[in-house]
């Protein structure tokens, strides 16, 4: 049994104090601005603004070296939901999307004709703290030519948690929440059709 001098705080305290002291030196200075990864795996989250725009949840791939993206998830087609893998191959400009029905495969191939956010960081300007999902996060933001685009990631890793988009001039606004974040080489053949997809893709 040992007394404790009255006081003077417990081992605990002291380092739960210290602890404290180190999280609020963190959070209050500027931190370097952030770096987008060139390889993940993340489950997505999107919502929009419009009716029109049917919420989403995917996996996405992704792979700078390769110049390619692959996005894995359910949507609606011809009024039936549907296992959809989108392959974007960006050193021909090429999007492959193939719909997976019950006892068939259709594939469709067209230029890519849509923007995938990725943020290059040059202008962003650093805002503060905010908490998404009760976890603390660093808050960037971007406004250029009409168009505003906040950036949050964890303190922790400095890992994408969340994007919001928003086009004044069109009143349409998105947001990405990243629900799980594997910083990681991808596999090449995770991008690859397979062979009777591949010679089977209508041209659009």
């Amino acid at each position: 049994y040992q007394r404790r001098v009255r006081g003077i705080p417990s081992m605990r305290t002291a380092i739960l104090i210290l602890s404290l002291i180190a999280f609020v030196a963190l959070v209050t200075s500027q931190p370097s601005k952030p770096v987008w990864p060139t390889s993940f795996s993340a489950s997505v989250s999107v919502r929009h603004n419009e009716a029109y725009e049917r919420h989403g949840f995917f996996r996405w791939f992704y792979d700078a070296t390769n110049g390619k993206d692959r996005f894995d998830g359910f949507r609606e087609w011809h009024s039936e939901p549907t296992f959809v893998v989108r392959i974007y191959d960006h050193s021909i400009g090429r999007e492959y999307n193939v719909y997976y029905h019950r006892d068939s495969v259709s594939c469709y191939t067209h230029r890519i004709n849509s923007t995938i956010p990725k943020p290059n960081f040059d202008a962003v300007r650093y805002i503060g703290v905010a908490l998404i999902d009760d976890e603390p996060t660093y808050h960037w933001i971007e406004e250029v030519e009409g168009r505003t685009v906040q950036y949050f990631e964890t303190i922790k890793y400095r890992e994408p948690k969340r994007i919001d988009i928003t086009n004044r001039r069109e009143t349409r606004s998105e947001t990405w929440i990243f629900h799980a974040f594997d910083q990681c080489a991808q596999d090449p053949e995770l991008f690859d059709l397979p062979v009777a997809i591949r010679l089977t893709c209508n041209s659009v």
